[in-house]
């Protein structure tokens, strides 16, 4: 019995010490993410809440109300490359990310 109790808490702690690391790649940038998921066994995705981490994860910040974070993006032909920030005040902006096709 105190064999297997120990062998329980040696796999628990290993558990704990992964699901952790995991929980820390969600929150890196979605290259370093990737380059982890890239290397993860399909069996972990069974182990793991991913749903859950990922949502706790990605949530963000912002309150209704709040003016999004500035950032820049290529125009879709790739000629340019436009800031956020340059619309406020102007005209309404829709992003979408993804397939647009």
């Amino acid at each position: 019995m105190r064999r297997f109790l120990k062998f329980a808490i040696l796999v628990l702690a290993v558990y704990l010490v992964l699901l952790g690391g995991l929980y820390a790649a969600m929150l890196q940038p979605p290259v370093v993410f990737g380059r982890v998921m890239a290397k993860l066994p399909t069996l972990a995705f069974l182990v793991f809440p991913f749903e859950p981490m990922w949502l706790m994860a990605r949530r963000g910040h912002l309150k209704v109300g709040e003016a999004a974070p500035n950032f820049d993006l290529k125009t879709a032909d790739g000629s340019q490359t436009v800031e956020l920030s340059s619309f406020r005040g102007k005209e309404p902006v829709v992003l979408i990310f993804g397939s647009h096709t």
